[in-house]
């Protein structure tokens, strides 16, 4: 249930994103996770065009989020905390 869950991290770093995802495996933590094209998807060229993000970097064009259940997210957030 939604109600359940909480939101660990969102941003546009993938680097971070895979840190996070690594160290929530390595101690056992269940997790969903929400990748997004913020550029939406009519064709490259045609969307930096369209919306203006000509010249924007690749690594902004993408949002990732974790979600991690509610009795975990103290204890994700503190692992996560000391990466």
């Amino acid at each position: 249930m939604f109600w359940n869950k909480c939101l660990l991290y969102k941003g546009s770093s993938i680097e971070t994103y895979n840190k996070i995802k690594n160290t929530l495996n390595l101690n056992n933590i269940k997790y969903k996770e929400k990748i997004e094209n913020k550029n939406g998807n009519l064709g490259p060229m045609v969307d930096k065009m369209i919306i203006g993000t000509l010249g924007q970097k690749e690594d902004f064009s993408y949002e990732y989020s974790i979600i991690v259940d509610k009795e975990n997210h103290e204890y994700a957030y503190y692992l996560i905390n000391q990466i």
